[in-house]
């Protein structure tokens, strides 16, 4: 018979030359083609039948004898001759699946259909079979044994997508769980985000009021000196507080009698108490700074420009956008308080998505009227130099 060096591939015509060739080489794994398989199990006779029609192989030094793995003659004439499967894949099949049963082993088949060596000879120790007891011949007929096949199929492919889904119930569980986690991280993250947020603007709001109280301080002491090189007390008397209030009651009376007439004849009315507020922000920020003139006019300039450019183009969302750390805002504006006159006008102060903080003026809050009537005030103050010494 021919035997096969399994480790570099040489052929052999007897156990003889297979056996010098280990000795020299030291290779020790060796097996039989099929064809001498099946010529060693015929002349064997019927005993070798029974058995499993073993080929013998050996190794140097007086190794293991190798033959073809003992399986059970019913469930391999059932796999082979009934169920159309090759010899050699049947075998390997009731040998690794260690199977009492066709279902067993064609389960085994379907999960190594694509094994590289699925159809090649099996060959192991001649000791790990020793006792291996042949049962019952199979009663099927051919017809039967291949619907059972197919059968057996079919469960098989049953079971792996069973498996795969449950496989798949268990990856979307673990889907839905990490996403669940994302979400409530988020959410935490969201939160976190606000509270800062929160606290950033109270402490921003407390700081804007410290800047105003100084500015209110200034002026006082501004009117407090002048009054005191007059001669006069730094305080008001009761009859001028008095003179104060009619003069401020008659001047908004006249105010809105001018909005009251303007209205009836059809022209654009000055929003009074907005502009009244915007006006007096402007004449603190010019006695505040009275010894700074340039800067005055500086700011006040830049508040034109800002104003002019948003009634030229409403819907440009840059120019309703003024970054807080642009170090010209700084420096113009926010030096002598001008800021103040932008919140007032309706600016609002937010943080965008880079984390910078900035003055927006949302576009529903673009009043033409308004920025007509704010640009004319301001012009004013910029032009008359008795802008607020009244």
């Amino acid at each position: 018979m021919r035997v096969k060096c399994g480790e570099c591939g040489e052929t052999f015509d007897d156990l003889d030359a297979a056996k010098t060739h280990g000795a020299a080489t030291g290779h020790e794994n060796f097996h039989g083609d099929e064809d001498s398989l099946m010529e060693d199990a015929h002349e064997n006779g019927p005993a070798s039948e029974q058995s499993g029609a073993a080929t013998a192989t050996t190794t140097a030094d007086e190794g293991p004898r190798m033959i073809e793995p003992r399986v059970r003659e019913d469930l391999l004439k059932e796999l082979t001759e009934l169920m159309g499967f090759g010899r050699n894949k049947a075998i390997r099949a009731l040998h690794f699946s260690k199977a009492d049963s066709s279902e067993r082993a064609i389960d085994w088949i379907e999960r190594h259909e694509d094994d590289p060596d699925v159809n090649e000879p099996l060959l192991v120790p001649d000791e790990a079979h020793e006792g291996a007891k042949a049962k019952t011949v199979s009663k099927l007929t051919p017809e039967e044994a291949r619907a059972k096949a197919d059968e057996l199929r079919r469960n098989a492919a049953a079971r792996r997508a069973a498996e795969e889904k449950e496989s798949e119930r268990l990856r979307e569980q673990e889907r839905i769980r990490a996403g669940k986690e994302l979400v409530e991280a988020k959410r935490m993250e969201d939160e976190l985000s606000l509270k800062r947020n929160a606290e950033q603007r109270a402490a921003e709001k407390e700081e804007m009021e410290r800047a105003r109280a100084k500015i209110r301080a200034k002026i006082d002491e501004d009117r407090k000196e002048r009054r005191r090189k007059l001669g006069l007390p730094e305080e008001l008397s009761p009859e001028e507080l008095e003179q104060e209030r009619e003069r401020e009651e008659k001047r908004a009376k006249e105010m809105m009698e001018e909005v009251e007439r303007k209205a009836k004849a059809g022209m654009y009315v000055k929003p009074v108490s907005k502009l009244e507020n915007l006006r007096r922000h402007l004449v603190d920020i010019k006695k505040a700074f009275a010894e700074d003139a340039d800067a005055v006019t500086t700011c006040f300039n830049t508040l034109l420009t800002y104003l002019g450019n948003i009634a030229r183009a409403p819907n440009e969302e840059k120019y309703r956008s003024i970054r807080l750390s642009n170090a010209a805002f700084q420096k113009r504006v926010v030096a002598v308080g001008g800021e103040i006159y932008l919140l007032e006008f309706g600016f609002k102060e937010i943080v965008d998505d880079a984390g910078e903080k900035r003055l927006v003026l949302p576009q529903e809050s673009v009043d033409q009227v308004l920025l007509k009537t704010a640009g004319e005030e301001l012009h004013g103050a910029i032009n008359n130099p008795f802008f607020g010494m009244l």
